[in-house]
């Protein structure tokens, strides 16, 4: 598996997981950050919806950068200022599983 394949693999296993959890992300594609739910996805694109009645198809191979929120993810309530720690100070997480990364 290329380096590139390996790197496409990986986004596409995060945006799934943001899919699943129904979670909202950004991805920076040609310096434009696009925000939304993933409301469909298969090996090449996903599409975003921004709520607003917008939908949007990106391809994987144009995402320069993908943001999410590990808490939306995993279903925990987001921290608040007052909690005196960052959210990856907080209970031990597991990594989100993206596949194999090494080369075969």
């Amino acid at each position: 598996m290329s380096s590139q394949s390996s790197t496409l693999f990986t986004v596409g296993t995060l945006l799934r997981h943001a899919q699943d959890a129904a979670a909202p992300v950004r991805v920076l594609v040609s310096g434009t950050w696009l925000d939304g739910v993933i409301v469909g996805a298969d090996g090449l694109g996903v599409i975003l919806d921004d709520g607003n009645g917008h939908q949007v198809l990106v391809r994987l191979d144009s995402i320069v950068a993908v943001s999410f929120s590990r808490a939306a993810i995993d279903g925990e309530p987001e921290p608040t200022a007052d909690d005196g720690a960052r959210a990856h100070w907080g209970a031990e997480r597991q990594p989100i599983e993206a596949g194999p990364v090494g080369g075969l």
